[in-house]
């Protein structure tokens, strides 16, 4: 299958273009002339071809936002709901989308979906766009024909996150463009106006206090050697970013995320509240306890968490013990979320108990986030007193010691 742009004419006079999937070109064309339309101009829609698509096909799924996936699933929603065919709906979202490179993908999934293979099955041939969560609630919707309602459940979960994350993101625009315009005060003093005043200071031939003799050297590092400064920073980044990528360094960074104050409180709320959705949602979609288990490790974000998680796995599906009894053990969740999966249990409702912990959690979050914003507005703020004051001092002190000789 391949996508075709086009420009047509409708029996009412009114332009119409758009983009059709279809086999060739000339079933394309047959297919908008059946539709009564008359055809101006027709072609393959822009974009890579078919080998340069699959030979980057890292770096073009990518590049598709997660908002696009998320609107995608709530219109697929919709339309599955409606008894329209997968083919048929892939085909309009095919049509209606505008996002070059997701319309490709989805292409792509009417061509499988035709060939006979399952919608989850083709979606699983696309790992970074469909998480693996995604794909067995899909899958588990299928199988109980319950699709529109498992799609509809999806498209809320990721809305919620989407939500979340630009709230977090949000919060936090204020306080890093505090810190940056902290470095910039404090570059712009030791960079220009610190080197004007260092020759007084070195008329008097005197010894100069701690603080500017700090001062000055951070000075001649910049402006002597800036270029220097620049490429053993860029060197560090990279080697640190390098690191942190591997299983090793991102579980120390993990780690202390965890360790710092505040910090480290909003990043656990915001682990178990993903842990508590994402298993709720998808037992709630039909997916089994151990399939979800397996899959809700790698939706935590938190190489601590996911670490611990395996011996939870371990616990639930070879000892057979129950959900809470095995994240009691872990020592990692909140006893409060442990005694409400406990009484899911018990009562037989474990789904609707998980996705009601979620619903706190998010709020707590929510609420979390907003307290250690509004506390790190007045940090920001004193530290960057303390840097500016900091210089001041370097540079009064002498100006006070000449004085006295003067």
């Amino acid at each position: 299958m391949a996508l075709y742009e086009y420009r047509a004419i409708e029996k009412n006079g009114k332009n119409r273009k758009g983009k059709i999937d279809a086999g060739s070109l000339k079933q394309a064309t047959s297919t908008l002339q059946s539709q009564g339309l008359y055809i101006l101009s027709i072609g393959a829609a822009k974009g890579r071809s078919a080998s340069a698509r699959q030979k980057e096909k890292k770096s073009t799924t990518a590049a598709i936002p997660s908002k696009v996936i998320t609107g995608f699933t709530r219109q697929f929603a919709i339309l599955v709901s409606t008894g329209i065919p997968y083919d048929k709906s892939l085909e309009i979202l095919v049509e209606e989308g505008e996002h070059p490179e997701f319309q490709h993908v989805l292409s792509a999934l009417r061509a499988q979906v035709l060939e006979g293979s399952s919608l989850a099955g083709a979606m699983a041939s696309h790992p970074r766009l469909f998480s693996k969560m995604y794909v067995a609630m899909v899958r588990a919707g299928e199988a109980g024909g319950t699709l529109a309602k498992v799609l509809e459940q999806i498209a809320r979960v990721r809305e919620e996150e989407e939500e979340l994350k630009a709230k977090i993101q949000s919060a936090m625009i204020y306080p890093v463009i505090m810190v940056f315009m902290g470095l910039g005060i404090v570059v712009f003093m030791i960079s220009f106006i610190l080197p004007k005043i260092v020759p007084i200071f070195q008329q008097f031939n005197v010894q100069l206090p701690l603080p500017t003799r700090i001062v000055m050297f951070a000075s001649d590092l910049i402006v002597q050697h800036w270029l220097t400064v620049l490429i053993l920073l860029a060197g560090s980044f990279l080697a640190g970013r390098r690191f942190f990528l591997t299983r090793a360094g991102r579980k120390l960074w993990d780690q202390s995320l965890l360790k710092i104050p505040v910090l480290g409180k909003v990043v656990r709320k915001i682990t178990v509240f993903r842990f508590t959705q994402t298993m709720g949602t998808m037992l709630e979609s039909g997916v089994e306890l151990k399939q979800a288990l397996e899959i809700v490790k790698y939706a935590l974000g938190n190489r601590v968490f996911e670490d611990t998680f395996d011996q939870v796995i371990l616990d639930i599906t070879r000892k057979g013990m129950d959900l809470s009894q095995a994240l009691r053990k872990s020592e990692i969740f909140p006893v409060t979320v442990i005694q409400m999966i406990r009484v899911g249990e018990e009562s037989s409702q474990l789904e609707k108990m998980l996705n009601q912990i979620s619903i706190i959690l998010e709020k707590e979050v929510k609420q979390t986030v907003e307290k250690a914003v509004a506390l790190l507005e007045p940090v920001m703020i004193l530290w960057m007193a303390a840097m500016v004051g900091f210089i001041v001092l370097a540079i009064m002190m002498p100006m006070f010691e000449m004085n006295q000789l003067i």
